[in-house]
């Protein structure tokens, strides 16, 4: 059919062809309704309708209600005016303005008063809970830094603290980054900045048009590129950070609130905020940091991470507001490394010992101080390094395999998050783990009506299972109890507590635990990277300047001066616990604290009472011997290859540590422990024996061989374990030997000064004899000759 043909048949029908155009140009008016109601709009007048003329300007009532309303009016006043309600009426009022007026007195108290007056003030703040919300919101606005900080450390409502400002809306990312990129740029130039510009940041395009802030019910929607991006730019502010010039360039520069952005954006993944919240322990050791921390709001936000359930938001905030609290009559810094434990928030009495936990290879301050498994323990070959990776776990997570329930934790998190629309952000869907402190499990209420079977009932539950005739021996007694070892090993029936059955369980028993027994101690985690692996060993990641930090003997004398700089051992005993490497980095700490000039650094060996070593490998490791024959494969890190077994690095520092044992530390109490069963490895499912028993003994002290293996060696299964109980005895002995010890024969020993000096010069005596007898032979054949 042609073209003319088919005009010709539509002229024979008009009414169809007109139909089928009104309908194209009313589908095409409903297709485009947006674009031209808003093109209509343009030249339509916005301006309110005047109201309606004919709408009643009065309210009118009719007279009987008039009438009853005034007679209730004057009843009301005759009524006031009788004896009772003249007495009555003058103290309620007064007593509801005296209640509200008390509370602004003592905010006025810890503002303006001496010390004493505001440490009592703000205890007296805290206790005051019949305040209402206005009340607060009130107070907290005429609250100066130093009192809030102060109000924050002793656990006060969280009501006492601005909110964060704009804390329904996010920073749009792009932006977050463009200024981010800004700032770090402002601090070139700086080796550290240089490489991880050339190496991660990519150059920001200038932004246009594009919305500042994006608020809840807006969909928010993060590219994994721009979250990767963000997570390694505060994986390198920690880095960069524990320099304290560089944290005050950060926080002139304003990095506080964007830190605060970043909060904001990562407010589900408790992993990154731990290291976001390292960046302000770092930035808090800066003199003047307090007016901007409490300006930015993080003061508010770092109480609200002091009552998190996450243990190491817990920890890590703690230490910052203890860094900001320069009221605490008890305040010490914290520099990096050192963490906390016990006590968190401010108390009124100075601790009487410090007891120092170092941990090992591959460890953590909650991974290798947990509560043991009900089930074995394994080591992965290769482990995991979080220093700087955003991706995997958290510095104090690395080194051994997750809990079963985590992993099934995260992957049930995961699934979850998969299903989910995509309107929703990673952040929200999947959510981090959660390290949360140990459920004290009560007992059930007995619902007995009969008031003499209920007493009957509750007798024989408070009951010991066993009386004193029985003797209960420790589950992980030693395995050479009888022969070599001294020290008890079991519990009175009636002491004993069977905890078998318990659901309690603790990711760090000296935070959890300790403070139980020991409440006038400061508990303290010493917190360090390390590596297996040069695979894993990322430590060059963002700057070449920690290439050498894996060393031991550079290590052991970072640690020093910043354990010093917490004020441990000021006139108070140490006690140290040391686990696998940990404990030569403990030995190596005290044998510098001796050779230094510091009075301060010192005192570390000078105060200290006790040591604990937890499969220490004081002679070198068999597992380092794998180089020589798998070096290709696995290429051992530098901590690794110094412990390799019969070291003479590790031999020397032995045979010093022993004299000085024997001279100025002999009146240290040491115990030793050694595994007795080897450790499963999960790459290749083979037992390994990590350190041997010859490795851990050391001839002076005490030393037990349990028939754990390496990993279980530093987590006792409950409270009346023995490692737990033994370690209890050490702690107990030196918080009784706080005078200075005595000869036998009753003189007071020598001075340390004087041993020291002693020392040096029979060292010195040693090697020139040792040269001497060197260069004998050489003598005696020029003689000859």
């Amino acid at each position: 059919m042609s073209l003319e043909d088919l005009k010709s048949k539509l002229r024979r029908h008009p009414k169809i062809l007109g139909g089928i155009g009104l309908l194209t140009a009313a589908g095409f008016l409903l297709y485009e309704a947006p674009q031209v109601r808003r093109f209509l709009a343009q030249y339509v007048d916005k301006k309110s309708p005047e109201p309606d003329k004919r709408r009643a300007e009065y309210i009118y009532i009719k007279y009987h209600i008039y009438r009853e309303s005034m007679r209730k009016l004057k009843q009301k006043q005759e009524d006031d005016k009788k004896w009772i309600s003249v007495i009555i009426n003058p103290i309620g009022k007064w007593w509801k303005a005296a209640k509200h007026s008390v509370a602004w007195r003592l905010l006025n108290i810890a503002q303006n008063g001496s010390q004493p007056e505001r440490l009592k003030a703000v205890q007296q703040l805290i206790c005051m809970d019949h305040l209402k919300d206005w009340d607060f919101r009130h107070l907290a606005q005429i609250c100066d830094a130093r009192t809030a900080i102060s109000l924050a450390r002793c656990g006060a409502d969280t009501r006492w603290f601005m909110p964060v400002h704009r804390r329904g809306c996010i920073k749009n990312p792009k932006l977050l980054l463009s200024e981010l990129h800004v700032m770090l740029a402002r601090l070139r130039p700086m080796s550290c900045v240089d490489h991880f510009f050339s190496k991660y940041f990519p150059e920001q395009d200038p932004i246009e048009d594009i919305h500042e802030y994006l608020s809840q019910e807006q969909t928010i929607v993060l590219s994994t590129a721009d979250t990767d991006l963000l997570k390694e730019i505060i994986s390198f502010l920690h880095h960069i950070s524990k320099d304290p010039q560089v944290s005050a360039n950060i926080i002139k520069d304003g990095g506080l609130v964007h830190l605060m952005e970043l909060r904001k954006i990562f407010s589900d993944d408790n992993e990154t905020l731990s290291t976001l919240c390292k960046v302000l322990a770092n930035m808090s050791v800066v003199p003047d940091a307090v007016e901007h921390f409490f300006s930015s709001g993080w003061v508010g936000a770092l109480a609200e991470w002091q009552q998190c359930p996450d243990l190491r938001l817990q920890v890590i905030s703690a230490k910052t507001m203890a860094n900001l609290d320069h009221d605490d009559p008890n305040q010490c810094t914290y520099p990096p490394n050192v963490y906390p434990l016990h006590p968190r928030i401010r108390t009124r009495r100075k601790p009487k010992a410090d007891i120092v936990f170092v941990h090992g290879l591959l460890g953590g301050v909650f991974i290798t101080w947990r509560q043991r498994d009900r089930k074995p323990t394994e080591l992965g070959l290769y482990g995991k390094n979080a220093f700087y990776t955003s991706e995997t776990d958290d510095v104090f997570l690395v080194g051994e395999q997750k809990r079963v329930n985590g992993n099934k934790q995260r992957k049930e998190q995961a699934a979850e998050g998969a299903k989910t629309t995509n309107g929703k952000s990673k952040t929200e869907t999947i959510k981090d783990q959660v390290l949360k402190t140990s459920k004290k499990v009560e007992e059930q209420r007995l619902s007995i009506s009969d008031t003499a079977t209920m007493e009957f009932v509750e007798t024989l539950r408070n009951e010991a299972e066993l009386d004193s005739d029985w003797e209960v021996v420790h589950p992980d007694i030693p395995l050479t109890a009888n022969e070599n070892c001294i020290g008890k090993f079991s519990v009175s029936g009636n002491e004993w507590r069977n905890q078998d059955s318990s659901d309690e369980y603790t990711n760090c028993w000296p935070m959890e635990w300790l403070p139980d027994d020991y409440p006038d101690s400061r508990i303290i985690g010493i917190d360090y990277t390390s590596a297996v692996t040069e695979w894993s060993a990322n430590f060059t990641k963002y700057c070449p300047c920690e290439k050498g930090q894996g060393h031991i003997d550079v290590r052991a004398g970072t640690l020093m001066e910043r354990i010093a700089a917490a004020d441990v051992g000021n006139q108070r005993p140490i006690v140290w616990i040391g686990h696998s490497m940990g404990g030569l980095l403990t030995k190596l700490i005290l044998l510098k604290s001796l050779d230094s000039q510091d009075e301060k650094t010192q005192q570390l060996a000078k105060n200290t009472k006790g040591i604990v070593f937890l499969g220490t490998p004081h002679r070198g490791s068999p597992i380092a011997k794998w180089k020589q024959h798998m070096q290709m494969i696995l290429s051992p890190s530098i901590e690794v290859k110094e412990m390799e077994e019969n070291s003479p690095k590790l031999l020397e520092m032995h045979r010093r540590f022993m004299g000085c044992l024997h001279t100025f530390l002999k009146h240290v109490k040491v115990v030793s422990v050694a595994e007795g069963s080897p450790t499963m490895l999960t790459s290749f499912k083979f037992p390994l024996r990590i350190v041997t028993e010859e490795s851990s003994r050391i001839d002076f002290g005490d030393f037990y061989l349990l028939k754990d293996d390496h990993l279980s060696l530093s987590k006792p299964i409950y409270r009346q374990s023995f490692l737990y109980q033994r370690l209890l005895h050490v702690i107990r002995d030196a918080v009784r030997e706080r005078s200075e010890p005595k000869d036998q024969d009753g003189q007071s020993q020598t001075s340390p000064n004087q041993e020291v000096v002693i020392t040096k010069i029979v060292a010195a005596l040693l090697n020139g004899a040792k040269g001497l007898f060197e260069s004998l032979p050489r003598v005696t054949l020029r003689f000859s000759s």
